[in-house]
C-alpha cells in the first residue's frame, strides 16, 4: 500500500498530492516512513525529501528574483542574434564589399555548422554531472565564446584582404557555438525546474520582456551606434564591442543567478554510460521528439515565425535605406518603437493568456503581425513620421505575443512529451527547437541574398541600385514575412491539440490502484 502510495505522488496532479497530505497518511521512502500532517506547512517537509526532490516543482512556485535571473540571459542571447541578423549582411555587402550571395553563403554555412552544434549541445548538456549542475557549465562557456566572437566579428579583421574572410568566419563560427552552448541549456531549464504552466508563462513571461529589451540593444542602439559613427569601419567595430559587453554582462548574470535551480529526477545518470553506447543510442533518443505532436506543430509555427524574422532582419537595413531613404537612423527609430511597445505589452498578453487558450491568443497575434508585414508593401518614402512609428508599434506588440504565446507553449509540450516518454530529455528537446530555428535563420537571409543576386543588386556603401533591386528588396521585407507568418497560423488553428495532463496522471493513477 505504501508503494501504492508514493506510485500516486509521482503520477498525480499537485491537486490530488495536497489531497493526499492531508489525509494523516504515512508515505514509505527507502529510508523509512514520513509522516504526513494535516497542515499545509507538511507539504514543505515531503518535498525536501531526497527521493521526492523531482516533483519540488509540482507545488512551489520559482521565486521572482530568480526566474528574472534567468530570463536576464536571453537579452544577451537575443542580442546575438539580432546583430547578426539585422547588421551582419548589411555590413558584409556594404562595409566589406561582398557580393549578396557571398555574404549570404556566410550566413548558411555558418547556420548550418551551428544546426550541427546544436544537437551535440542538447545531448551534451543532458547528460553533464558537475558541481555547477548540468547546465550551467555550458552556459558558462557559451557566455565568453559568443563575447570574444562578437568583438571579432565587426572588429575589421574580415576585409577583403588576404585571409580576411577566413578571420570573418572563424568569428562567426566563435559566436554561433557560444550562443548555442548558453541558449540550449538555459532553454531546457524552465521544463526541469518547474511542472505548472502558469509558473511557466511566467517565466516566459519575463523571458519575453528580456528579448524585447535584446531589440532595443541589438535591433535599436545597435544601428544607431553605426549611424552616429557614420557607417565607417570604425563605427561597426565599437558597434561590436559595445554588444560584445552586454551579452557578457548579461548571459554571465543568467550563470550567476541560476546556480542550484532544480534539474528533475538525476537518478537515471548516476551510472556513466559508455561513449559508444551513447553514440550507437544516439538516434533513437529522437524517437519520443517525433512521438510528440504539439511539440511539432509547435516547431512548425516557430519555424515559419523564425523564417519571417529572418527575412524582415536581413532585409531591413536595405529597405531603409534603398526604399525609405532612412538609413540606419530609419532602422533604429523602428526598432525602438516595436521594443518599447512590445516590452511594455507583456503584461497585456501575460492576461489575455489568463483570459483565453495559448493556442487562440498565439492565432491572434500572428494575425496581426501577417497584415503589419503585408503594410510594407505600401510604405513610402514620403510617408509620416507617425505613420512610420506606428508599423514598428505595431510590429512590437505581435512580436511579443508571438514569443510569449510559443515560449510559454514550449516547456508545456516539452513536458508532456517527457511525462509520456520517461525520458528526461529536455536539452535534447531544447537543441531540435534551436535547430529549426538555425535553419530559418539560415534559409532566410540565404534566399534573401539570392533574390537581391539575380535582381542585379550592386554591393557598395552608395551604389545605385536598378528598379528590379529595390522591388525585390521590398519583396524581401514584405511577402516572405507574410507568407511565412500566414503559415504559422493555419497550422496553430488546425493541428495543435495538447492533451490534458491531468487526465494522463488519473489514468495512470487509477492504473496503479
Amino acid at each position: 500500500m505504501e508503494e501504492g502510495l508514493l506510485s500516486i505522488w509521482c503520477t498525480s496532479s499537485a491537486r490530488d498530492t495536497l489531497r493526499l497530505s492531508v489525509t494523516g497518511s504515512r508515505i514509505f521512502l527507502p529510508q523509512g516512513p514520513l509522516r504526513v500532517g494535516s497542515a499545509p506547512g507538511c507539504i514543505r517537509t515531503i518535498i525536501r525529501s531526497p527521493d521526492l526532490g523531482p516533483f519540488l516543482s509540482d507545488i512551489h512556485s520559482l521565486a521572482r528574483s530568480r526566474q528574472i535571473g534567468w530570463a536576464v540571459g536571453s537579452a544577451g542571447s537575443t542580442t546575438i542574434l539580432y546583430v547578426l541578423n539585422v547588421i551582419l549582411m548589411f555590413y558584409m555587402v556594404t562595409a566589406l564589399g561582398l557580393d549578396p550571395i557571398l555574404a549570404g553563403s556566410f550566413m548558411l554555412a555558418g547556420r548550418v555548422y551551428d544546426a550541427a552544434v546544436d544537437l551535440l549541445v542538447g545531448q551534451g548538456s543532458d547528460a553533464t554531472r558537475s558541481r555547477w549542475g548540468r547546465r550551467r557549465p555550458w552556459m558558462a562557456a557559451g557566455a565568453l565564446l559568443s563575447t570574444c566572437g562578437m568583438a571579432l566579428l565587426f572588429s575589421g579583421a574580415g576585409r577583403a584582404e588576404a585571409g580576411g574572410q577566413l578571420v570573418l568566419m572563424i568569428a562567426l563560427l566563435a559566436t554561433f557555438t557560444g550562443y548555442s552552448a548558453f541558449s540550449i541549456p538555459s532553454s531546457a531549464m524552465p521544463a526541469e525546474v518547474t511542472r505548472s504552466p502558469e509558473v511557466r508563462t511566467g517565466m516566459m513571461a519575463w523571458r519575453t520582456f528580456f528579448i524585447q529589451v535584446a531589440s532595443l540593444a541589438g535591433g535599436a542602439l545597435a544601428p544607431a551606434m553605426i549611424a552616429w559613427g557614420g557607417s565607417s569601419p570604425s563605427a561597426f567595430a565599437l558597434m561590436g564591442y559595445a554588444m560584445a559587453a552586454f551579452i557578457l554582462v548579461t548571459m554571465g548574470t543568467a550563470v550567476v543567478a541560476t546556480a542550484g535551480f532544480p534539474e528533475g529526477d538525476l537518478a537515471a545518470r548516476a551510472q556513466r554510460v559508455p561513449l559508444a553506447l551513447r553514440v550507437r543510442t544516439a538516434l533513437a533518443g529522437f524517437v519520443p521528439l517525433f512521438a510528440n505532436r504539439p511539440f511539432l506543430v509547435l516547431l512548425g509555427v516557430k519555424f515559419c515565425g523564425f523564417i519571417g524574422a529572418a527575412a524582415l532582419g536581413a532585409t531591413g537595413l536595405f529597405f531603409m535605406r534603398d526604399i525609405l531613404g532612412r538609413g540606419e537612423a530609419g532602422m533604429a527609430q523602428f526598432a525602438l518603437a516595436s521594443g518599447i511597445v512590445g516590452t511594455l505589452s507583456v503584461p497585456a498578453w501575460r492576461a489575455l493568456a489568463r483570459l483565453g487558450s495559448k493556442p487562440t491568443v498565439c492565432a491572434s497575434a500572428l494575425l496581426l503581425a501577417c497584415l503589419t508585414s503585408a503594410s510594407w508593401l505600401f510604405a513610402a518614402p514620403d510617408e509620416s513620421l507617425v505613420l512610420f512609428l506606428a508599423r514598428g508599434a505595431l510590429a512590437g506588440f505581435a512580436s511579443t505575443g508571438t514569443l510569449l504565446m510559443t515560449l510559454s507553449m514550449l516547456p508545456d509540450a516539452i513536458s508532456w512529451g517527457v511525462e509520456r516518454s520517461g525520458k528526461r530529455q529536455e536539452g535534447l528537446y531544447a537543441a531540435f527547437f534551436e535547430f529549426f530555428q538555425k535553419a530559418a535563420f539560415a534559409i532566410a537571409p540565404f534566399l534573401v541574398g539570392l533574390i537581391l543576386q539575380t535582381s542585379g543588386y550592386r554591393a557598395g556603401a552608395v551604389a545605385m541600385q536598378s528598379d528590379s533591386a529595390l522591388a525585390a528588396v521590398r519583396f524581401s521585407m514584405a511577402l516572405i514575412p507574410a507568407l511565412a507568418q500566414a503559415i504559422g497560423l493555419v497550422l496553430i488553428l488546425l493541428f495543435y491539440d495538447l492533451p490534458s495532463r491531468s487526465e494522463d496522471a488519473l489514468e495512470r493513477a487509477g492504473a496503479v490502484l
